[in-house]
């Protein structure tokens, strides 16, 4: 990215890339980000000190080392801001795979939850969520009958986890389910930040006849902490990125 494309950024979503950098290092100095992003140095300072104040990161002289490797999770109010035109084309092509009818899973991340204003003109659907706030974008929908898993609501997140989500998962079987995860690699697969997501994504392609997962470019070649499941699990993967030829691999459709 360059400098004139760094400038069109919110604070927020230069901090998100911040943090995506020291995490995927596991440390970093203000020099480095500095490079790195094409900013003056007390930007970064001002950036860091902000993330250390959230707890995502902590500071130390001359820079900043990631909160347990990867395991950190960004604030839903800090992805919602990232990338969010990229986002909602990804989600516009989700919804598209939507039909009359169906049983569905939007999760709790910023680019499913972008979804529901495409989902408008759908008839007689069934959505189930594991996102707090993503239940509430639902509740919009006029001919739809929304479920959430419940369970343990995380902070950041803003997403049901443990026991109970896991126990009420198991109860539905889905024709598509639609989430992102924190990184996908050809040689790690599906990864994430908690073990709890984890799981819980695990469960949810098992319980699906189709999934779909969205990432935009800046999760494309991550690997985070957890794994979930080999990318040959997943039916179709809409992305924004520019793929090579490895990543058509049989069946998997990539839009």
């Amino acid at each position: 990215m360059n400098n004139i494309e760094q400038s069109n950024l919110t604070p927020f979503q230069r901090q998100q890339q911040i943090l995506e950098f020291v995490n995927r290092h596991g440390s970093a100095s203000v020099r480095q980000l500095s490079e790195a992003f094409y900013l003056h140095e007390a930007t970064v300072r001002r950036d860091l000190n902000a993330l250390a104040r959230a707890g995502q990161i902590t500071r130390v002289h001359g820079g900043a080392a990631a909160m347990e490797g990867l395991k950190a999770e960004i604030p839903l109010y800090v992805r919602e801001t990232a990338f969010r035109e990229v986002k909602r084309e990804l989600a516009r092509k989700a919804a598209g795979m939507v039909k009359d009818g169906n049983t569905i899973f939007i999760d709790s991340s910023s680019t499913a939850t972008m979804m529901t204003p495409f989902l408008e003109n759908r008839r007689n659907l069934r959505i189930v969520t594991d996102g707090a706030q993503t239940s509430l974008q639902l509740s919009r929908l006029k001919d739809a009958q929304i479920f959430c898993v419940g369970g343990c609501l995380g902070g950041n997140s803003l997403s049901y986890v443990g026991p109970i989500a896991l126990q009420n998962l198991s109860l539905f079987h889905f024709d598509y389910a639609f989430f992102s995860c924190r990184g996908v690699s050809l040689k790690n697969g599906l990864t994430d930040t908690t073990e709890e997501e984890a799981f819980f994504r695990k469960l949810l392609i098992q319980r699906s006849e189709h999934s779909a997962l969205l990432v935009d470019h800046s999760k494309i070649d991550v690997t985070s902490f957890f794994g979930i499941a080999p990318l040959s699990e997943v039916r179709t993967l809409i992305t924004d990125a520019r793929l090579g030829g490895e990543w058509h691999i049989p069946g998997l459709n990539i839009l």
